[in-house]
């Protein structure tokens, strides 16, 4: 009877480990392979743009709100604004920032020269209690939206390339914090022409398991979770396409302070960038929309980088 239980534990064992072992073999797997086919896929023409409300600010900003849908039917809320009294067509800037933010980040952002900026909100994400059976549908559907922003900025560029009131030499894309990985892939479009990269980072798993570190105390029962989330989130790792946007030039600003993104993942996508780089650090803590000075003094930098490079 011994003997039985304990070939019963050593094929228990030797199970779990193999299974253990093709689990981790389909992750590297997936991690290692090229997403950007895929991705791309992903970037679907327009079927309809609608204007929903167009107003004008007491500063002479003209803003308007617009509603696109790609052929596929998925759509997503664009704001876009501009100086009323511009009659040439304007530099423009695509600001992907907080998922929260969304398009309303083009009344966060003042440039020093007379520009177009356009934002979009990001697809819906499951909210509410998450349970064990609820894990794999949650995982699903994450990473259903995350391509589903990426067809998005894609199908955001196609708006502004069609609107005769922007110049298409001079389009620029600002990630933020959330934003940085979908900047980094809608970038790799070739009618953008140079990227700015606010509080992002290389190694989603570290920044991962970097912010899971109060909820989840124990490293034994972390790293799993970091794994698995970094391993959900490879397609859209900044690190893997960053190098692709030369020779356009690129700007990464940071903060040592930031608590949200470690400095040593901020030096990774320095590194894995390509000339003509440049690189800021900052004294300040990550990105928020209520610290209105730091958004002002970052817009400030973001405008004289861009003049510097003819793009405003």
């Amino acid at each position: 009877m011994l003997t039985r239980l304990k070939r019963f534990a050593l094929s228990t064992v030797i199970f779990f480990l193999a299974a253990l072992s093709i689990g981790y073999a389909i992750c590297l797997w997936y991690r290692l392979r090229d997403h950007s086919p895929a991705l791309f896929a992903e970037h679907r023409p327009l079927a309809k743009v609608a204007e929903l409300q167009a107003e004008l600010d007491s500063t002479g900003l003209a803003e308007s709100a617009f509603s696109l849908t790609d052929d596929r039917g998925h759509r997503t809320a664009v704001i876009l604004q501009r100086p009323a009294a511009a009659a040439e067509p304007l530099p423009a800037v695509l600001i992907l920032g907080g998922q929260y933010t969304g398009a309303r980040a083009v009344r966060l952002v003042r440039l020093g020269r007379a520009a177009l900026l356009c934002a979009m909100d990001y697809p819906a994400v499951p909210t509410g209690k998450i349970t064990p059976t609820r894990v794999p549908r949650l995982l699903f559907r994450l990473d259903h939206a995350a391509r589903d922003a990426v067809g998005m900025s894609f199908s955001v560029l196609d708006f502004l390339c069609a609107r005769e009131d922007v110049d298409t030499s001079r389009i620029t894309v600002l990630g933020a914090s959330f934003g940085v990985p979908f900047a980094v892939i809608a970038s790799l479009d070739p009618r953008v022409k140079a990227t700015v990269l606010i509080q992002g980072a290389a190694g989603l798993e570290e920044v991962i398991d970097w912010n899971l570190r109060k909820r989840i105390r124990f490293t034994v029962l972390r790293k799993p979770v970091s794994f698995l989330l970094g391993t959900l989130t490879a397609p859209y790792e900044p690190a893997s396409y960053i190098g692709r946007l030369a020779p356009r030039p690129v700007l990464l600003i940071n903060s040592r302070q930031d608590e949200k993104i470690p400095a040593a993942c901020a030096e990774e996508l320095y590194s894995r960038s390509k000339p003509p780089k440049e690189r800021l650090w900052i004294d300040s803590r990550h990105l928020h929309p209520s610290r209105s000075g730091l958004i002002d003094s970052l817009s400030l930098i973001v405008s004289d980088w861009l003049v510097s490079k003819d793009l405003l």
